[in-house]
């Protein structure tokens, strides 16, 4: 959504409104630019922008003396009016430059009353991109045909964060001094809440060994191909995370809120995913009489709502909405930090059914998703939580003999391999070999010895068996801390990944997790 259409003082209810501008205060900045340039700009750069002068003469002035300052020259009128001297008459008019740096000059103010004037003159271009804004909007609202209310809605509110971005003043430069005896500090503190790591933990000690934790402010992708288990493990961090009493925030564009409980309720209650969804058993053949798989028995149905009754001690939330973007999930978000609970950590199932804004629809896929990469990562910093982000990887692991996933099979997601501060990667080896089984990759070949083909059957069996129920995350990338191999246990009935010291007897989630 563009927010610069030019505002209709008569929009809001038909009564005239003067469009906000402080020209007096643009042009006694531009003269204590011209008498005292490097004071004056050294200042006021970060702050002000050509854009926000409302008088456009003003504004390229301005944009004139950033350039010749930013290029080692000093900003006098002498320099600087040159490049006036044969104005675009669509800018200037009848104005005569030289008679109108005259009055700039007269108009100078000290450094510290320059600092006031450029807040001023960026609040009333703020309050003019908002006018625009809102008269945009209206006119949207006047042509339902055009768009849904919830679109408009959503290009809104990115719109109004988009100007939020540039109403604050710039955030200055910590010393290293500060910023070590804080990392210190942050050290201390961990160790007194008898916690080794700097933030939230995973839930599973190999990913808390290797990163530290789950740190507010960062980004953590988790890449798989399909049927690897990125929701499996998407959903066991989560549940994992508020079991620990921290509120979590999942979304799943894939599945419904019934679904997901579905897939915690198996894992919770040691029973087949199937069984959860049917209420049969799915461990022991069909009934002759019915012809039908035999209901669940009482100690199972138990299990379940042991499961159910665990679930309404978590702080976890799902969300489903379909298409996701960044606006949505920021405003819920931020609903969701500002209460009394707080917001600790969000889990998003996956990354590529996100939706980008209005902005970037319909352009290559590329620039949306790097968009959304770009805003994910803000978010995290904005709410200061860790944001963790499943993806699906492309085909190219596939095309590989080992089939191993690398950092490069996620360069279709836009940005996203450059914004996360941490990459896993994971993988279940036995999936690949069983599917190589089924396809008949066994066969004997021609020209191929008995004994050769025997031997080599019984090593893919063994290699068969050695990767049963287990799987990997290959950290790829850690921003600070070490790469590496993070050994994991499956289970192909209740979906459910664990660590590979865990005892299997032990919850899936909730207290009383343990290791042998």
């Amino acid at each position: 959504m563009s927010i610069h259409k030019p505002v209709d003082p008569g929009v809001f209810g038909g009564a005239l409104r003067s469009v906000p501008q402080n020209l007096a205060c643009e042009q006694c900045l531009l003269g204590s630019v011209l008498i005292d340039s490097k004071t004056t700009l050294e200042a006021v750069e970060e702050i002000l922008r050509p854009e926000h002068f409302s008088d456009p003469i003003n504004a390229q002035i301005y944009e004139k003396a950033l350039l010749i300052y930013n290029e080692g020259r000093k900003v006098d009128p002498l320099t600087i009016m040159r490049h006036f001297m044969h104005p675009d008459e669509m800018v200037w008019g009848k104005v005569d430059p030289k008679e109108y740096f005259a009055k700039l000059l007269n108009a100078y103010v000290s450094t510290r009353t320059a600092l006031d004037y450029a807040r001023e003159i960026r609040d009333a271009a703020m309050r003019r991109e908002l006018m625009a804004l809102c008269q945009q909007t209206s006119d949207l609202c006047c042509r339902p045909e055009d768009q849904r209310a919830e679109d408009i809605v959503e290009g809104h509110e990115s719109a109004l964060m988009h100007i939020a971005m540039g109403m604050s003043d710039s955030q200055p430069n910590v010393t290293f001094h500060e910023a070590l005896c804080n990392a210190v500090l942050s050290a201390r503190e961990a160790v007194e809440r008898g916690s080794a790591l700097a933030g939230l933990s995973w839930g599973y000690r190999s990913l808390d060994r290797l990163t530290n934790g789950l740190v507010g402010g960062n980004m953590y992708v988790l890449g798989a191909r399909p049927a690897m288990g990125k929701t499996s493990i998407g959903l066991g961090i989560a549940l994992r995370v508020a079991s620990a009493g921290k509120r979590c925030l999942f979304w799943s564009g894939e599945m419904t809120a019934e679904q997901v409980g579905a897939r915690g309720g198996a894992a919770k209650s040691g029973l087949n995913l199937r069984s959860v969804f049917s209420g049969r058993r799915w461990d022991v053949p069909e009934e002759a009489a019915t012809g039908q798989q035999p209901p669940l028995e009482g100690w199972e149905w138990n299990a379940l709502q042991g499961a159910c009754d665990e679930a309404q001690k978590l702080p976890l939330e799902i969300d489903t909405r379909g298409g996701l973007t960044v606006a949505q999930l920021r405003s819920r978000a931020r609903r969701m930090k500002r209460s009394k609970r707080g917001l600790d950590a969000i889990v998003l199932d996956y990354f590529q059914l996100m939706r980008g804004s209005p902005r970037v629809r319909g352009r290559m896929r590329y620039e949306e998703m790097t968009e959304i990469s770009n805003e994910l990562k803000i978010l995290a910093k904005e709410l200061d939580v860790p944001i963790i982000v499943l993806a699906q990887l492309n085909r190219e692991s596939e095309k590989r003999e080992n089939k191993r996933p690398a950092m490069s099979d996620l360069r279709d997601t836009g940005a996203l391999e450059q914004d996360a501060d941490v990459i896993g990667l994971i993988h279940r080896e036995h999936y690949y070999l069983q599917k190589e089984a089924s396809a008949g990759g066994l066969v004997k070949r021609d020209k191929e010895t008995r004994d050769s083909f025997d031997a080599r059957c019984q090593e893919f069996q063994e290699r068969l068996d050695a990767a049963r129920g287990k799987g990997d995350v290959f950290l790829v990338k850690n921003r600070h801390g070490p790469e590496g191999r993070c050994r994991m246990l499956f289970d192909n009935e209740t979906t459910w990944f664990r660590d590979v010291g865990e005892d299997t007897r032990s919850p899936a989630w909730g207290a009383g997790l343990e290791f042998v």
